[in-house]
């Protein structure tokens, strides 16, 4: 596919096993990075005009791609990842400020800009990878809160390159998950955080981060928790009440340390990961009558 004046890269038959947090996935038809907003219109309208498939990676997080790759487009968007403090205000409850992030900026960049700056509201993303489009398409959080808490609007492209900024009631944020129309990409976002001391700020990330380094498995592949947690019941207790930690299939295990997480030993493939999920499914269903949904995404062909 050629787009001309696109100022980014373009690579062929790309091995997403590179670009995932799984270190798992067949090659890409096409991934492409666009440079800039003007970029990523070109790139839709030539994805739209030629009738290709398009998935947005992210981070690579999250995400777990078949063994046969992805036939399409994926469009990697890290280039595009300007932050920046819109404009400050004193309401009830302190001094707030409005910070601008696109969607290509990491999580922890976003985190660390936040700390930066003495702004408190973010802490629950610590130690949460990925892009802060993926977080709002996942509306990814802990149980100490989610992006959702702290989004004031989100803007929106379409597969024809029009911008649509809508506010958080209009993006329904549900548990992992948010109203984004089909086809159309998280271009930005902007959240609201309170002013803080910047000291106690660091100090409860830091409590945070130890935490959770200590409940979930460091030095293996991974994308993080594979299935959602029921209502009022954790997915990883249910796992573990069926006696699976530690189950195996080719490469892939479940973690010892934290059962809703899989992880890839070394050399998993995706099909050693979604046969474990199936595995876990039915087992967990058969123990607890309890029917698990994944959280990760799942794409590509077999």
């Amino acid at each position: 596919m050629e787009i001309t004046n696109f100022k980014g890269d373009i690579k062929r038959n790309e091995p997403l096993s590179r670009h995932t947090s799984y270190a798992i996935g067949g090659p890409a038809d096409i991934l492409a990075w666009p440079a800039d907003r003007e970029d990523l219109r070109l790139l839709l309208q030539a994805i739209k005009t030629q009738q290709q498939r398009c998935f947005i990676l992210g981070g690579g997080t999250n995400l777990l791609v078949r063994d046969g790759g992805f036939r399409g487009v994926m469009i990697a968007l890290q280039r595009m990842h300007r932050i920046k403090i819109e404009r400050e205000y004193r309401s009830i409850g302190g001094a707030f400020a409005v910070v601008y992030a696109e969607a290509g900026a990491s999580l922890v960049k976003l985190l660390s800009f936040a700390v930066e700056h003495g702004l408190t509201g973010l802490e629950f993303a610590a130690g949460i990878p990925g892009t802060v489009g993926g977080a709002i398409c996942m509306n990814a959080g802990t149980s100490l809160g989610e992006m959702g808490d702290i989004v004031e609007s989100v803007a929106l492209i379409s597969p024809d390159g029009e911008l649509n900024t809508r506010s958080a009631e209009e993006m329904a944020f549900g548990y992992r998950t948010a109203s984004v129309p089909e086809g159309h990409l998280v271009l930005e976002v902007r959240v609201v955080l309170r002013r803080d001391d910047k000291e106690k700020i660091k100090a409860r990330i830091k409590e945070l981060l130890v935490t959770r380094k200590q409940r979930q498995p460091w030095g293996f592949p991974n994308a993080g928790s594979v299935f959602k947690n029921p209502q009022e019941e954790s997915a990883g207790m249910l796992i573990e009440s069926a006696g699976l930690k530690g189950r195996m299939v080719g490469g892939a295990q479940v973690s010892e340390k934290h059962a809703n997480i899989i992880v890839n030993t070394g050399k998993a493939k995706a099909a050693d990961v979604l046969e474990l999920m199936d595995i876990v499914k039915e087992k967990v269903l058969e123990v607890s009558g309890v029917r698990l949904e994944p959280e990760i995404k799942i794409i590509g062909e077999d």
